[in-house]
């Protein structure tokens, strides 16, 4: 029988093609930390505090091998300006596309992580995850891709026609998108994120 491994080890092993004690298990619970907390997905989701504390109860009461650090998707199109909509019985989703004409992607600037509340509300996730964790679980965090990214931007028809018909527009897009993804990545790593 194998010594009981970390979290942390049994992930480490497995992804360096060894057997670890047994299969690391990860339940990707995003929304599910609010029915434990017992408040509604916008009020959980609202403090990094009740994020930190539903995801650590999610892992005490399953047992699995990660901490989740993801909150929304939409936080990253709430980011750029949009206005994220919250339902009691689902996902936080993207409301009305912040981009609406050509001119409007030739003005998309980069949001600054340091002074957006909702993204610095998902380092501080990370961050208290991190410290909960103390190198022994892993932190999962996530970035929308570049390219997945403007379909919150701009709505999935928008985004094809662009695609189709205006390829300076898609390259002003995707420059934009990318720079972004890869400083919330970097901040993400920063503050702990596995």
């Amino acid at each position: 029988m194998k010594e009981p491994m970390t979290p942390m080890q049994r992930v480490m092993t497995a992804l360096s093609h060894q057997e670890p004690d047994r299969v690391p298990v990860f339940l990707l619970l995003t929304m599910h930390g609010a029915r434990e907390l017992g408040l509604s997905i916008g009020e959980y989701f609202s403090s990094a505090s009740n994020v930190v504390e539903g995801q650590l109860r999610m892992r005490a009461k399953y047992g699995h091998d990660c901490l989740y650090a993801i909150t929304y998707a939409a936080a990253e199109y709430e980011a750029f300006g949009g206005r994220v909509l919250f339902s009691d019985d689902g996902p936080p989703n993207s409301g009305l596309p912040v981009i609406r004409s050509r001119a409007d992607i030739f003005a998309l600037e980069v949001p600054d992580i340091a002074s957006n509340a909702g993204l610095q509300r998902g380092l501080e996730v990370v961050r208290g995850l991190a410290e909960a964790a103390a190198g022994e679980v892993p932190v999962i965090a996530s970035v929308v891709s570049p390219f997945s990214l403007p379909v919150m931007l701009m709505g999935f028809e928008g985004y094809l026609d662009l695609m189709h018909d205006d390829p300076e527009g898609f390259e002003r897009l995707m420059a934009v998108t990318s720079q972004f993804c890869v400083q919330w990545a970097n901040a993400q790593f920063a503050v702990g994120a596995t």
